[in-house]
């Protein structure tokens, strides 16, 4: 992968975090289908690092970290929103009420490990497909 250090940094971070929430939509989608969204982890992994490529016109360096740390706060809130929209099927509370006490909740049901342990497979699919994808389309070579 070719580095430009002539790219945009504003409008590449909008890039990232527009492609990265599109991410995140497709992963609490599969996820109320009760799926661990591998698609999900690859729509973020991808969504991120394509947007700012896209709207940032290159990728720097810099570039490359700002769209990672993207994508591992985006598979915290992914995976933190599904437990959410999980707990609101079970309780009636609104979702943005049981994704503010969630962590206290987790803490309060003996979940945390569980929760932690799905995070961590969050953060394996998406690097391990987003890397997989990089391959196929190329832009890293074998």
């Amino acid at each position: 992968m070719d580095f430009d250090n002539d790219d945009n940094k504003i409008t590449g971070i909008i890039g990232a975090l527009i492609g990265a929430a599109l991410g995140v939509g497709i992963w609490c989608l599969f996820g109320l289908l009760g799926r661990i969204a591998f698609i999900g982890g690859i729509a973020i992994f991808l969504g991120s690092f394509g947007g700012y490529y896209l709207l940032g016109k290159g990728m720097s360096k810099t570039g490359l970290i700002i769209s990672a740390v993207i994508i591992v706060i985006s598979v915290y809130i992914a995976t933190r929103l599904n437990w959410s929209i999980a707990l609101w099927k079970e309780t009636g509370i609104s979702v943005s009420e049981c994704y503010k006490i969630l962590p206290k909740l987790l803490k309060k049901l003996g979940e945390r490990g569980s929760f932690y342990k799905e995070l961590f497979i969050g953060y394996l699919i998406t690097l391990g497909g987003g890397f997989l994808a990089l391959m196929k389309l190329g832009v890293i070579d074998n």
